[in-house]
Parts: structure tokens; sequence; C-alpha cells
């Protein structure tokens, strides 16, 4: 695909676009220094070194951060891009949320969750341009649908309707202007569904459950009326993380309600392999998440302090009938 360095220019370069003079914020941690570092090495490239600032989150604070510490909050209003490429730990999005408010505020933003040397060789790699055409095939599509079908040989039939005030976000790599941001490697659109239902069954989990757990060998199943998981009908053959999954899930009253749909737009990595990295995988393959519907962004009038993703493989997918998607290849 390419090496580490590679994926990096095209963060720093292609994706956030950065310009000679503007300031960088890269937040990392110990995990992955190597992509701070290379981060850090392309930003110096196009910016003078003494404009690129790195934070080292457990030089900072005890993990796992239970709120965004002040060190790193009071660093945004400073740059003009930031970053933010570190594992991801249980309850951290109560750091990473509030980082991503506030660096809209003041710059544009690339998010790398969980990101590691292997999607900067491989997601980061993929060609951006291609990425931006496919992303807005897609969405042009999937903005005028009422309802949108997904199915697949694993059992997963799911049927989502959607409020046309509501907005279908067009995630397309390219975040070059102040407020805008995104989650590295890029390509997907989505929004929050009005209404879904049906049955999901999926072998990756999104937020930490990723790190910990990557592709599941046995699939995990339940049922979707009106939009909530029934959780008595969650199957799961590892009793440990159905019990964390639960656990999660009840968390706040909107842990459980559909929150996102998505679609990937990367056509490199739709012809790859998942390697159970949510951070990469979203893009490579459909996807549905429970809890915040990312108001800002969708439009969607309610809020939660969990966001977790299920990918579905091998997917057929219609638009108000139109099969746009075949086993997992887009057939527009």
């Amino acid at each position: 695909m390419g090496t580490i360095d590679d994926g990096a220019r095209n963060a720093v370069e292609v994706c956030m676009g950065l310009r000679h003079g503007e300031k960088v914020l890269i937040v990392t941690d110990r995990a992955q220094l190597i992509v701070g570092n290379a981060l850090k090495k392309a930003a110096e490239k196009s910016t003078p070194p003494k404009l690129v600032k790195m934070l080292v989150i457990e030089e900072i604070a005890k993990r796992p951060l239970s709120s965004l510490p002040n060190v790193i909050e009071d660093a945004i209003p400073w740059a003009n891009v930031t970053f933010w490429a570190a594992n991801s730990e249980p309850g951290e999005l109560a750091a990473r949320g509030p980082f991503i408010k506030k660096a809209k505020q003041y710059a544009r933003h690339g998010h790398m969750p969980n990101v590691t040397r292997i999607l900067m060789e491989q997601g980061m790699c993929a060609d951006y341009g291609e990425v931006y055409k496919l992303t807005h095939r897609v969405h042009d599509i999937l903005k005028k649908a009422k309802v949108i079908e997904i199915t697949n040989s694993l059992g997963a039939k799911i049927s989502a309707e959607f409020d046309k005030s509501w907005r279908w976000v067009a995630s397309d790599g390219r975040y070059h202007e102040k407020g805008r941001w995104g989650n590295l490697p890029e390509g997907e659109t989505f929004t929050a569904p009005k209404n879904l239902n049906g049955r999901l069954v999926t072998n990756l989990l999104g937020d930490w459950f990723s790190e910990k757990y990557g592709n599941l060998r046995d699939p995990l199943s339940f049922e979707i009326h009106d939009s909530r998981i029934d959780l008595s009908s969650l199957e799961c053959r590892n009793e440990k993380l159905k019990a964390e999954l639960l656990e999660y899930l009840k968390t706040d009253e909107n842990s459980n309600r559909a929150s996102e749909f998505a679609l990937p737009t990367n056509p490199l990595l739709i012809a790859l392999p998942t390697i159970g990295n949510l951070l990469q995988d979203e893009k490579a393959r459909p996807h549905i998440a429970f809890g915040d519907p990312y108001q800002d962004e969708t439009g969607a009038p309610w809020s939660s302090r969990t966001h977790v993703d299920m990918l579905l493989e091998r997917c057929d997918v219609l638009a108000d009938g139109r099969k746009i998607m075949s086993a997992g290849r887009y057939v527009i």
C-alpha cells in the first residue's frame, strides 16, 4: 500500500490541506507514538517546526481520561489544524467529544482514535481523489432516499427510514476550512436514521470494543424495534463481551438508540478484507451505530454519552428499491 510517512503526508497535506505558516496540534499517546511522530514529521515539512506541537496523553494525565485535560484544552485555540491520534480506552468519549467540539471552533480536525501503523500504511495511503469522487456519488443518491434496506448472508435484515430535515454528511477526506473535521482514514457518508427496524448481525464493534476484541470469531446479533435495541434479544457466545456491551448500552437513555446509518466510500478499503480496527474498517463496510447521533453534523435532536458502531459484512443495499450495493460492492 505505502509507508507510514506516505500516510502521514496524505493526512497532513491532502486531507487537512496544511499551509505554510499554519499551526498544528497533535495529541497522541505512548502506544501510537510512532503515528504521532510521523504526523509531526509530515507537518514540519509544510510549516515551520516551531509551529508544530505534540502532546502525549500519559505525560499529562492518568488514563482512562474521564474529561479533557486542561493542558490539551488550552492548547486548542492556538492551532489551525488538530489531530487526535491515540488508542481509545473505556469512557474516553468524555474527553474526545469535548476535544472535537472545541477544535471545530478554532481549527479543522483530523480524528484518529485507535489509529495504528497499519492504518497509516493502508487506509491513509488511499487515493483521496477517488475517495472524494465516490463519497459524493453515494451521497447524492442517499440524501434523496426515504427508505434504505440492508441484508446479508449472515442473517442481517435492516430497514431504515430518514428525516429529510436531517443532514447526510459526506466524509470525503478533505477538511480544508475551519470547523470541518472527520475520522482518518476517511471515506463514508452517513446520517442519523429517523426510524430503524430489523435484525443486525455484526463481527466488529466500535469505540474501545474494537481495540479489545477486534474481529469477532462468532458474530453478535440482536433485534431492533423503533430504533431501539431489544437488549433481551442480544446473542453472543463471548459472555464477557455480552456483559460489557449490555452495560454499555444502558449507560444513558439513548445508548441503545440507532444514531448513525453509514455506507463506506473508500475504494481501496472496500476491496480489502477487514483488519479488526473500526477506524479503518468502517470506511470499507456499511455500519450502524447506537448512542450519540453527532447532532451538530446530522441535526438529529438527541444526545448520548456513548457511540458504538457495528459493522455489516457482504451486504446488499437498496435505496428506495434501487440496488446500489451487491455483496459489499457498489453497482452504481
